[in-house]
């Protein structure tokens, strides 16, 4: 410590304090105390190191501000208000976002992560990347007038998954799927699903084997039915791996069929079984590679990482997610799958699987359209050319050939 610093303080101090003889007055001894407070204060900041100072400081700006907590009763009358406007809309999942009706939706916060949306009510709830990494869920409907409410917070941690609804309930788990009603929140073996209406949860029972899949196409709220994934086998298993081999070339040839990919309603009492494997997910990676020409490069190392799309930029179309899709439509819910050669559409209320779309050397992808006065449709890309179904509900009512029931869970 300087002792230049300390003696104008202490001379100060003895001066108010020490007058000789005389008392000191009620205002000198009251400014005798705050100085020696002051003093005090000082010289307890400077015997701190410099470093542990700025971890005080530190720690007193980082202190994180406590979260407002609403009642449930409130946010079902803030649901409610931005209900009263608005209505039916056409969502499409866009990299960058959604849009809806054509145009590209857009929040004040930060980039659109995900959503979840409901075609026929315009209700859908959406996560909001932050600039610290959390998201934040939000609630609104097509074209209502008043502005998205919060209704919880999202943090990752490693791999896991931590939300805190706006009421105050908290909940973790490895998977959170928005809704056009809430949210799912899922844990192996098990589901939760939150409705912002009267802040109720609801468990979901999963198939034993299965967890909830990372990525979902379809509004799990308005079509009733969420899609599962196998849960992966043991890759350091040579056995295990030579049989996934086979499995793939059984497929190829129609030998077999997949049923990594199970579509299940909310209630536990529908599966829907669909022919499309694991494969495909990851993106190699490479790295510490090195130019051998003007074409080729050398690397040491590859990672493998599931990727829903390429280095470039494009659709991994091999991933499930551009696979799998499931709608909800005037005559029930339908899934559309595609598998090496054929696109499929499932008529889940009447147990029938229709071939849409079929080609030897292979399809490569498929889109649905969601029309305005509520049919749907399928677009699908076969080599160089384009095939359009208009009405997919049209097309099942009226296919007379290449019909099946829905296949079933392989044992193995």
């Amino acid at each position: 410590m300087n002792a230049k610093l300390l003696v104008p303080s202490l001379l100060a101090v003895s001066l108010l304090t020490a007058c000789g003889s005389t008392p000191p007055s009620p205002e000198e001894q009251a400014m005798a105390n705050q100085m020696k407070q002051a003093f005090l204060a000082k010289i307890q900041g400077m015997s701190l190191p410099v470093a542990a100072q700025q971890q005080q400081q530190q720690q007193q700006q980082a202190a994180p501000q406590p979260e407002i907590v609403i009642s449930a009763t409130e946010l079902t009358a803030q649901k409610q208000k931005i209900d009263e406007t608005g209505g039916a809309a056409i969502f499409y999942r866009k990299k960058d976002g959604i849009m809806i009706d054509g145009e590209m939706f857009h929040d004040f916060e930060g980039q659109v992560a995900n959503f979840g949306g409901n075609r026929f009510t315009g209700e859908f709830t959406y996560a909001v990347e932050n600039f610290d990494g959390s998201f934040t869920l939000k609630y609104h409907k097509a074209k209502s007038t008043e502005a998205p409410i919060k209704i919880a917070t999202v943090w990752k941690r490693g791999d896991r998954y931590e939300v805190k609804t706006v009421t105050g309930k908290t909940a973790t788990g490895s998977s959170v799927i928005p809704t056009s009603d809430g949210f799912i929140i899922g844990r192996p073996g098990s589901a939760f699903r939150y409705f912002i209406d009267n802040d109720n949860v609801k468990n979901i029972t999963l198939l034993d084997n299965y967890h909830i899949a990372k990525h979902q196409k379809g509004d799990a709220a308005s079509t009733g039915f969420i899609l599962l994934e196998k849960d992966p086998r043991d890759k350091g298993d040579s056995v295990g791996g030579l049989l996934d081999s086979f499995k793939e070339i059984g497929n190829t040839f129609g030998l077999n069929k997949f049923d990594d990919y199970v579509l299940v309603s909310l209630d536990g009492k529908t599966i829907v079984p669909m022919d499309v494997g694991l494969g495909g997910k990851d993106v190699a990676e490479y790295s510490n590679c090195e130019r051998q020409n003007a074409v080729m490069n050398k690397c040491e190392n590859v990672d493998f990482k599931e990727s829903l799309y390429t280095k470039l930029g494009l659709p991994n179309y091999s991933h499930y997610f551009w696979s799998i899709n499931w709608v909800q439509t005037q005559s029930g819910p339908l899934a559309i799958y595609r598998t090496s050669t054929k696109i499929k559409i499932v008529d889940i209320n009447n147990n029938q699987v229709h071939t849409a779309f079929s080609r030897t050397l292979g399809v490569n992808e498929f889109d649905i359209i969601e029309n305005a006065d509520g049919t749907t449709g399928i677009e699908a890309r076969l080599g160089f050319s384009k095939e359009k179904i208009n009405d997919i509900e049209s097309f099942i009512k009226n296919n007379t050939s290449d019909i099946e029931p829905i296949q079933t869970l392989q044992n193995s």
